[in-house]
């Protein structure tokens, strides 16, 4: 018995190999040659007969070589028209006396556009034992088209009415500081635009009536009734410089006591008892702006009624001067 065993050990592998090397490519409903030539051949073996929309396309390229010739495959994915490529991957490969044959298992997804072809590709050969390299190109296959999709009829199966999705509290509070911004924006913005188009109205307005309305402004503040003498004076004189400023084009916003009514030696239209006047005026509101004098209440609405007086005065004498 030992014997018999020994001598099948033997003969059993060169059986084998014998029957591999004349079965023929492995059978598959779809054969489309790629490249014979000089005892090599190359050909792609699908599973199915046809390409079907519903599935992927599983197929094998087999690559019959002499034994000591090894092949390779470049990448596949450029030369495919009609399909992409879920899968590919190398399968092995078997030798089986003086033949090898070599594959690659590929799963193609065919798109919904033909034609469906593989395009020509380089094949390389290496002969393991000197090292040499041949590159031959294959020739394109086309593969069958896939049958058309029926036609579609009947009603749609999803429901194309629009559905209300409640917003989450995120959202929410999204929104609702949003709307706050925006109230806070507005409750800023109008009282600005209100200031703005009031001072674009009062631009167009005569200097005297703008005098008396910064200084009915002045008083509405309630400054005297708080007593405060000495930021009261400071907007009682500017209402009187800006009259003289705008009235009489001088720069009496921007110049000393002194240099105001300097300014106003030279000015024909007002007279030498009106500059004395508006000097003890500017002067006695120097001394509580800038000296510390102590103001009463009455000296205050005093100095108002003089500067109404400087105001109505310098009007009457304008309007004078316009109707001679």
């Amino acid at each position: 018995m030992a014997q018999v065993s020994t001598r099948w050990r033997f003969i059993l592998p060169g059986v084998l190999a014998a029957q591999l090397a004349s079965l023929p490519a492995s059978a598959g409903a779809m054969r489309l040659p790629l490249f014979d030539e000089a005892g090599r051949t190359a050909v792609f073996v699908a599973d199915d007969e046809t390409v079907r929309y519903e599935a992927p396309l599983v197929g094998t390229i087999e690559v019959t070589t002499p034994a000591n010739v090894e092949a390779r495959l470049p990448e596949l994915r450029p030369h495919l028209r009609g399909f992409s490529i879920v899968e590919a991957f190398e399968a092995g490969r078997t030798e089986a006396g003086s033949k090898a044959r070599a594959r690659w298992r590929l799963r193609l997804t065919p798109g919904g556009e033909g034609p469906w072809r593989l395009m020509p590709f380089v094949l390389t050969f290496r002969d393991v034992r000197t090292g040499a390299q041949q590159t031959v190109l294959t020739r394109a296959v086309d593969f069958p088209a896939p049958p058309a999709l029926p036609a579609a009829s009947g009603a749609p199966e999803c429901d194309l009415e629009p559905e209300w999705v409640a917003p989450g509290w995120r959202t929410i509070g999204l929104w609702a500081g949003c709307a706050a911004a925006l109230a806070a924006l507005l409750a800023a913005a109008i009282p600005l635009a209100r200031r703005a188009r009031r001072a674009l109205h009062e631009r167009t307005l005569s200097p005297e009536v703008r005098a008396r309305l910064e200084l009915d402004r002045l008083l509405a503040e309630g400054l005297l009734a708080r007593r405060l003498f000495k930021p009261f004076y400071f907007g009682l004189t500017g209402v009187i410089r800006r009259y003289f400023e705008r009235g009489y084009a001088l720069r009496a916003t921007r110049q000393t006591t002194e240099e105001f009514l300097a300014s106003l030696s030279g000015e024909a239209r007002i007279g030498q008892a009106a500059r004395e006047a508006l000097a003890a005026f500017l002067n006695a509101a120097d001394r509580v702006k800038f000296a510390g004098v102590e103001a009463s209440e009455a000296e205050a609405e005093a100095a108002v009624r003089r500067a109404r007086e400087f105001i109505d005065a310098a009007d009457a004498q304008q309007k004078g001067e316009t109707h001679a």
